[in-house]
């Protein structure tokens, strides 16, 4: 693997939460620790507004059909929650989750998913969940959105028409990650805890096969034509490529030290991966399989790439920043100041 330091150009940003309206391409950044949902300009690389009344936000999916984001808190609620005054405790177990929760009420190991209208970021409303909540998906018609829950063993179904929790799925042991095809299909779930991939049909929300991957399966990515699916594996500190026509691994890349993040190059050519301990981001050639390091420091963290700009938004673990990456060159063209750390990027496009 060649490793190289890129010259790093700064772009200075300022950080205004009253800024101008949605821009034409529009990153959703969850910080976490500082409960709010960001919101960039990616275009200019610049913070122009926030969301807030949000719980620790992790896992983000945004719909352009509907104008809505799903955010999953990776914080147990409350055992207890109090009752608005003047809301009845029917209204109050309706707004939040449907009636199938009483066992986790009891112990309290719930967590919440939060619908936001996107233009007005207003909280239109919070769902109780099982478990913490991970990583989000939303179907390419914004009907569904779907969470992993790690600690329940489960993926959620959201219907985002009616705002209920439709169904809980079970897929495998600490379910990660979550990924729908562009044609609403499929599903596929990351199972860290026994290194399989579960394909679930969305027409019937059944798992309909499961496959084998590395140790520790977690983020993945589509190839651009949808026929391979390339899976980060923590424990092997690799990637997978698994063909979805029969679900065998047809190739394994190395990356560096706990490899976290992951995305595909806007020419589908050339896979990102983020090693949050060895300070790295990979660039793999899908065409030669060659591989190439950018030093990256500190703890380079969730990836996503700005759709037809040629950059990448790579966050950091350790410090409340984005770097801005060129996908060509693989140099540092910029960074942004955040709050918190980001996680589960999302972009829209209008």
């Amino acid at each position: 693997m060649k490793r190289f330091k890129s010259k790093l150009v700064i772009t200075v940003v300022t950080l205004s939460l009253a800024g101008p309206s949605l821009a034409a391409t529009t990153v959703y950044v969850p910080v976490g620790s500082a409960n709010e949902i960001l919101i960039i300009d990616g275009e200019r690389d610049q913070v122009i507004g926030s969301i807030g009344d949000v719980t620790n936000a992790h896992g983000l999916a945004a719909s352009a059909k509907n104008g809505l984001l799903v955010a999953g808190s990776m914080s147990l609620a409350p055992q207890n929650q109090a009752i608005p005054e003047g809301m009845s405790e029917d209204e109050h177990n309706a707004h939040h989750a449907d009636g199938n929760l009483q066992k986790s009420q009891a112990t309290g190991n719930l967590s919440n998913i939060t619908i936001i209208d996107a233009n007005s970021k207003r909280v239109v409303k919070r769902i109780d969940v099982e478990g913490i909540s991970h990583h989000s998906a939303i179907t390419p018609d914004g009907r569904y959105a779907l969470a992993t829950h790690t600690t329940a063993g489960n993926v959620s179904i959201i219907d985002l028409q009616d705002k209920n929790l439709l169904q809980t799925l079970e897929t495998g042991p600490v379910p990660n990650y979550v990924l729908v095809t562009s044609n609403g299909k499929y599903a596929y779930v990351s199972n860290s805890g026994n290194n399989t991939i579960s394909e679930i049909a969305v027409d019937q929300w059944t798992v309909r096969r499961s496959f084998k991957t590395g140790t520790t399966p977690e983020h993945m990515v589509f190839s651009s034509d949808e026929k391979i699916l390339y899976v980060i594996n923590v424990g092997d500190n690799s990637v997978s490529a698994i063909s979805l026509a029969n679900g065998r691994s047809i190739a394994t890349y190395p990356v560096g030290q706990g490899p976290h993040g992951i995305d595909i190059s806007d020419d589908g050519n050339r896979l990102f991966v983020s090693n949050k301990q060895g300070n790295s981001l990979t660039l793999i050639d899908l065409n030669t399989a060659d591989t190439h390091a950018l030093t990256l420091d500190p703890a380079p963290y969730h990836i996503k790439r700005i759709n037809g700009t040629g950059k990448l938004y790579v966050s950091s673990r350790a410090k409340p920043m984005i770097w801005v990456v060129d996908q060509t060159t693989l140099e540092v063209i910029g960074q942004i100041s955040i709050k918190g750390e980001g996680h589960q990027m999302s972009v829209v496009q209008n």
